[in-house]
């Protein structure tokens, strides 16, 4: 009987301390749980507070904001506009013409003591931000009636973040002295294939002949444009045919920031949880004509009548 005691006694300890760990473990899980829960809704107060600051500057009359980011920026020593507090935001806003009718109300986050005041940078995009264009939008460099600085060139790059083939065309117009729209020929217009997993095929099944593909692009690859190659150019326009693209763009140094995006970083912090939203303005030289102009028929000789075949 002795014996048995002391094996009862034994395996008493050995279930004990088996539950003391696995007690343990349960209460570090639930408090770690605890934590990451309050962890997600702190980052989601930051993200929904860091967007609401960037929807009082969408809110603003575009033609407005670019013009008030290119004169602060071309006269900021660093070209970079940094807004750390609020007051620093609603004054940069208020700077805007009161016509514009600014939804200040978005700013006002509420008073909570765990996130900080938003920081706001404003900066000229890089090649790698870029903005997304769906079939039915376009993708313009309007250069009609501006001096293009000697030696410019402007860089494009293309994104995309599903799969399959993606389809845009490239359109050149030209526009002479005269003001006279010189009519599209087949050298004015060059298609291109985007594709992240299959460049080798791009374009089977869809373009017929795939020939006719100037050139086949893996996402972060692009073209250049050099403009001394297009005199009396009026606007280079990218128009998606399809799925969506994503485009960035930049100039090289002798363009001195004529093409340049603006990118728009709002950055928030809650109870150690920093989450940052961007948006990128387009340059007032990146908006074209609308596309439905891309799909409308005309000649270079009057009205268009309809055609009446003989009886």
């Amino acid at each position: 009987m002795k014996k048995y005691s002391g094996q009862a006694i034994a395996i008493i300890m050995i279930v004990l301390v088996v539950a003391v760990v696995i007690g343990g473990s349960l209460y570090s899980r639930v408090v770690r749980n605890k934590g990451e829960v309050v962890d997600t809704i702190d980052s989601q107060k930051a993200l929904e507070q860091a967007g609401n600051v960037l929807d009082a500057f969408v809110a603003i009359d575009l033609s407005s904001l670019q013009n008030l980011i290119s004169q602060q920026l071309k006269s900021s020593p660093n070209e970079e506009i940094i807004l750390d507090n609020l007051s620093k935001i609603n004054e940069f806003l208020l700077l805007l013409n009161s016509e514009d009718n600014l939804d200040l109300s978005l700013l006002d986050l509420g008073n909570d003591n765990l996130c900080s005041e938003p920081v706001v940078n404003i900066t000229y995009a890089q090649l790698t931000d870029g903005i997304e264009y769906e079939v039915g939008n376009v993708m313009a460099i309007n250069v009609g009636g501006r001096s293009i600085p000697s030696g410019c060139q402007a860089q494009l790059s293309f994104y995309t973040s599903g799969s399959g083939d993606h389809l845009f065309t490239t359109e050149t117009l030209y526009m002479d002295s005269n003001g006279s729209v010189h009519p599209y020929s087949l050298e004015d217009m060059e298609l291109y294939c985007l594709n992240n997993l299959n460049s080798y095929n791009c374009g089977d099944g869809i373009i017929s002949p795939t020939s006719s593909i100037k050139e086949v692009l893996m996402p972060g690859e692009g073209i250049n444009i050099d403009f001394s190659e297009y005199p009396n150019l009026y606007e280079f326009r990218i128009v998606p045919l399809k799925e969506k693209i994503r485009i960035g763009l930049k100039g090289n140094e002798s363009c001195n920031r004529f093409f340049d995006n603006y990118l728009i970083k709002s950055t928030v912090n809650c109870n150690g949880q920093e989450r940052t939203m961007q948006v990128v303005i387009p340059n007032v030289i990146n908006l074209g004509y609308y596309s439905i102009f891309d799909y409308t028929l005309y000649n270079s000789s009057g009205i268009l009548s309809p055609y009446y075949p003989e009886p």
